[in-house]
């Protein structure tokens, strides 16, 4: 680091009643009711012929005796009544219960398909269901916790694994020709994707320097591994992600000023090693970084006793 072209750091010496109701509502009077016909005295009129042994069929009955046919009983419900209403209650109870048991046996179960299935295949399900519902995207990202440094890194190693499992590899390796650049196509583009959103997330707030440093020196690294073709033209993905990388180096310099300006403090060690893997990163991809270099300088480099070059004070 001493001996870089572009950072020249001196060496620091600092470390609820019922519902149910009855169904006989009182509609008559409560007078005790006329005994059925047969078993009134009999009708005695000046008849001598008539007897008590008239037979019945040959008695009538008056209109008004019909009128006056016992009514049935009103009242509060009968013991049966009541049992036949504690039973209804006990029921709905019971399936209450066994409604909530089966909701959380199934919920159990959908647990269960869930833990047998792989990244990829629950990434499928839940955007499947994002899609159906889409509702559902803002709970789902309310719920899902930020991604962190550790648990990115891991997903970018796999899509870079599986970019270069996609080359049609020959006795030579792994082709560079325009061939090979269309079978890795959609690999590559999905690993670039990823790196330019997250990336995205870990220069914007609330993420502190410390961290947007940090991710910025892994996604770098990931774009001086993507391989380099034959044809000019098909280099143009790394080419476009190099330029997104530098301003995203910049545009987290630029945080982490604002960040001292409102009383932050950074050890010397941390910004040295920053200033370390930028470097780096610049010789790497041959000059791809000078700019967010000078930037490093005019805004941090006095933490590490470097000032920014006379070039880049004009421009100011």
């Amino acid at each position: 680091m001493g001996d870089s072209p572009c950072f020249a750091i001196p060496h620091s010496h600092s470390h609820s009643p019922s519902a149910f109701q009855h169904p006989h509502q009182f509609t008559g009077n409560l007078a005790q009711p006329r005994l059925p016909y047969h078993h009134q005295r009999p009708f005695h009129n000046n008849n001598p012929n008539h007897t008590m042994d008239t037979p019945r069929s040959t008695l009538k009955r008056k209109p008004s005796e019909d009128i006056d046919s016992p009514m049935p009983s009103s009242g509060p419900p009968s013991p049966s009544d009541n049992s036949s209403d504690s039973s209804s209650h006990e029921q709905a109870k019971v399936k209450r219960v066994r409604t909530t048991a089966e909701l959380i046996s199934k919920q159990k179960g959908v647990s269960k398909l869930i833990a047998t299935l792989s990244t990829s295949q629950l990434i499928n399900l839940v955007g499947t269901l994002v899609d159906s519902h889409p509702s559902l995207a803002e709970e789902i990202a309310n719920l899902v916790p930020r991604p962190t440094v550790a648990s990115v890194q891991p997903l970018l190693t796999s899509l870079e694994t599986k970019l270069q499992a996609a080359f049609p590899y020959t006795k030579w390796g792994p082709g560079r020709d325009d061939y090979s650049f269309n079978r890795v196509k959609p690999a590559l583009e999905e690993l670039v994707e990823a790196l330019m959103d997250y990336t995205n997330h870990f220069t914007s707030p609330p993420e502190f320097p410390t961290t947007s440093f940090s991710f910025l020196h892994i996604a770098t690294e990931f774009c001086h591994r993507l391989p380099n073709w034959d044809n000019a033209a098909n280099n143009e993905l790394k080419t476009n992600l190099y330029k997104s990388l530098e301003e995203f180096w910049i545009k987290a310099i630029r945080d982490a000023n604002s960040k001292l300006e409102d009383g932050k403090i950074y050890g010397q060690m941390t910004v040295q090693e920053w200033a370390k893997n930028l470097e780096q990163h610049n010789i790497t991809s041959q000059g791809r970084f000078s700019t967010a270099i000078e930037e490093f300088k005019a805004k941090l480099g006095w933490i590490i006793g470097i000032q920014p070059s006379a070039n880049h004070n004009n421009k100011q």
